[in-house]
């Protein structure tokens, strides 16, 4: 079965949040393309670093190593755990994990809001906290 992404909207690339503490989060995605997974993986790690930090940084993509290609990656849910390697006044360091399997490693990189919460992303976590309860 073909599935048309043409539109999807890369914010529903994450279902829920089923565990976040401290060191770690762990996300469930909907059936995605491979190229949708990988944005998954990195959201997953900017909500746990927005999610460390208060929701007071903006969050963002640096880099992805070792990731390896995987053709069907993501035509099943996935289940996503990023756990914090290292993190500095820049960013922090994650092993991404894909349903048990080692996936990569994501770099997020942060800059502080100008004295303000980022309701957008605080809002979604808490929505994506509140779908893990009805898995």
């Amino acid at each position: 079965m073909d599935l048309d992404f043409s539109s999807f909207d890369p914010s529903m690339a994450l279902d829920a949040i089923l565990f976040c503490d401290e060191r770690e989060i762990v996300t469930r995605t909907p059936s995605l393309p491979p190229y949708l997974a990988l944005e998954a993986m990195a959201q997953t790690c900017g909500m746990h670093l927005r999610h460390r930090h208060g929701f007071q940084i903006q969050a963002y993509l640096v880099s992805v190593a070792d990731l390896l290609y995987a053709p069907d990656l993501g035509t099943e849910p996935l289940t996503i755990r990023a756990s914090m390697i290292a993190e500095t006044k820049a960013g922090a360091s994650y092993a991404v994990t894909v349903n048990d399997d080692p996936t990569c490693r994501i770099l997020i990189g942060h800059d502080a809001r100008p004295a303000s919460l980022d309701t957008l992303f605080q809002s979604r976590f808490t929505c994506l906290i509140k779908n893990s309860s009805n898995a």
